[in-house]
């Protein structure tokens, strides 16, 4: 039987073997709402932190414990109120390398597939002197235990259905272009496709057998093809389970998810949280039109996002790569600007019209820029002079785009991006870190991220909240001028209420981490606790006032007006430093008072 899904899904089947797409899924009724739930998909195939993360991560819900954050009145860690508190680990009393949150989540991962797996990680302390495997080679070891020992239940039955073992002559699309047989539940390896790709094949060939070996398997050449099909099948179906809370990454699974065809102009788009993955909508979708997600960064440049879906054994044909559109051209013909009215972006008619000036460099030269710009070599160690040459040849690369103000396109808006994150952590340059991020979610993602409540979006404002953090305690005690030479910085944040910026910021997260995201994402609720400090705090009760005006009503006069002049006017200020304070750093210029 094909896997389950809602009744807003149904399997679409092309009867052409030629056809690029042997099977999608449409849309039984019309989604009208972004950030509409399209489906819930919490019984996965396989869902694996990434390797040494599973010594820090719940091997079956996947939570760690909770970390802490600072408080926007104080600068100083806290557990924030109404958070779960801090819990600890225990490791399986078997094999000692796979940990949990408690005893439920351990007998389920023990139904789920560890029971198999537990055995493995005895071989892999005697072998290799490591309690933990590279999440491939762990993922093809699990399912080939559950194909190979029988039994297992619901679990194993539906790992056997979906790997197609002893099915002969069934093979879905999955996230591959050829396509196979009607029921939809067999994934589709493009074995012949891996073959063709010489180094990844041998890097593919090594994994298998890896988890041959580490399984108990022996190394015979018929088990060998059949952890080669499955690790094919993996690579090709499975999603990237990045969360968005920690950085992590790992494998994620599921047989209906994986049916989900690829565009670079998706209407939808996957959230994870824990072990479970919604699919949301992106934009409108009507009834009967094909949902689509992007499985790579949408945002690269034509080549960029060619060689990213490489692997998936396909040439995408979507309205971004036929005419080659880039980031701004897409964000014109969006429908989600008019969400931007709550925003760090309200100006809808600069995102419709941006003031760009595309004679300054060429699409094919985008192209040759991101590469010259992936090129460069990015040093191993922490010398300060090694990076600050490295982010002032990145720069350079991307000159002409700077010239051209298309501060969106890649591999501009990660240029700064990945210096705002250093400088985050110096101590030195912590100040400077909050122009370049006000700048981010103003004038870049806006444009490639056109939904506010895309998670990275959200993320975007609530980083700005823990800089404004720590420099409102630099301006409460009288330290920020002694730390910064830009007048401007300091001016502006003297003159700012700052507390009213983060209560204003953390609204804006809150509304839209409701629509984009589930309600136990850690980010939601971290923004949830320091909202309620902040509302705590005694008088403020006028400025809170005009704020819950705003946020229930943007277009109320008052509490528009507050947020126009109190937040969004030092945003924008801030964000105007942005590009000569860049500049000064990477022309050596000292931004740090001695």
């Amino acid at each position: 039987m094909p896997p389950q899904l809602p009744p807003t899904l149904r399997i679409h089947h092309n009867p052409d073997p030629t056809a690029p797409k042997r099977r999608s899924l449409l849309a039984t009724t019309a989604l009208p709402t972004p950030g509409t739930t399209i489906a819930t998909f919490t019984t996965p195939l396989l869902a694996l932190p990434d390797g040494a993360s599973m010594r820090t991560t719940c091997n079956y819900c996947l939570r760690t414990p909770t970390s802490t954050g600072p408080n926007p009145t104080s600068g100083t860690p806290t557990s924030p109120s109404g958070t779960q508190p801090p819990f600890s680990l225990k490791a399986c009393t078997a094999c000692k390398a796979a940990v949990y949150c408690d005893p439920a989540c351990q007998r389920a991962h023990w139904k789920a597939g560890h029971k198999g797996e537990c055995g493995v990680f005895g071989r892999v302390r005697a072998q290799a002197g490591r309690d933990w495997l590279p999440t491939p080679v762990r993922a093809v070891a699990q399912v080939l235990l559950l194909l190979h020992q029988g039994g297992g239940g619901a679990a194993a039955a539906r790992v056997r259905e979906a790997f197609g073992w002893g099915v002969k002559g069934k093979e879905g699309e999955g996230k591959g272009k050829e396509g196979g047989g009607d029921d939809g539940v067999v994934l589709e390896g493009n074995v012949e496709g891996f073959r063709k790709d010489g180094e990844v094949w041998r890097d593919m060939e090594l994994q298998a057998k890896g988890a041959v070996v580490y399984a108990g398997l022996g190394e015979g050449e018929e088990v060998l093809k059949q952890a080669r099909e499955v690790l094919c099948k993996i690579q090709t179906n499975a999603f990237n389970r990045l969360d968005a809370d920690t950085g992590m990454t790992g494998i994620f699974l599921d047989a209906g998810l994986a049916m989900v065809n690829h565009s670079c102009v998706p209407n939808a788009f996957i959230g994870f949280d824990k072990r479970t993955a919604v699919l949301r909508t992106e934009r409108p979708i009507q009834e009967g039109e094909e949902i689509t997600i992007s499985y790579i960064d949408n945002t690269l440049p034509k080549t960029a996002r060619r060689e990213a879906l490489r692997l998936y054994h396909f040439e995408c044909d979507c309205p971004r790569c036929k005419d080659d559109l880039d980031v701004y051209e897409v964000c014109q013909s969006s429908p989600d600007i008019r969400l931007n009215s709550f925003s760090l972006q309200p100006d809808l008619a600069k995102l419709r019209n941006p003031s760009i000036d595309r004679s300054k460099v060429s699409k094919a030269e985008i192209d040759a820029i991101y590469k010259k710009w992936q090129a460069l070599t990015v040093p191993e160690g922490n010398d300060e002079e090694d990076h600050l040459r490295l982010a002032q040849a990145r720069w350079e690369v991307c000159r002409p785009l700077v010239e051209a103000g298309m501060w969106a396109v890649e591999p501009l808006p990660t240029t700064i991006g990945q210096l705002a994150m250093s400088w985050q952590t110096s101590y030195k340059m912590v100040v400077y870190a909050l122009p370049l991020l006000c700048f981010i979610s103003t004038e870049c993602d806006p444009i490639k991220l056109v939904a506010p409540f895309m998670p990275w979006r959200i993320k975007g404002v609530m980083g700005i909240v823990m800089l404004l953090a720590v420099t409102g305690e630099f301006t409460a005690s009288g330290e920020l001028a002694t730390r910064c030479t830009h007048e401007g910085i300091v001016g502006t944040l003297a003159m700012a209420d700052q507390v009213s910026m983060c209560e204003a910021l953390l609204r804006l997260a809150i509304h839209h981490g409701s629509i984009g995201a589930s309600e136990d994402w850690g980010v939601l609720k971290e923004a949830k606790a320091m909202l309620a400090d902040l509302e705590s705090l005694e008088g403020r009760e006028q400025e809170s006032k005009l704020l819950r005006a705003w946020a229930r009503d943007p277009e109320d006069p008052e509490g528009a007006a507050f947020f126009e002049s109190q937040v969004l006017g030092p945003i924008k200020a801030l964000s105007s430093f942005a590009v000569e304070t860049l500049e000064a750093m990477l022309d050596g210029k000292s931004l740090v008072k001695r």
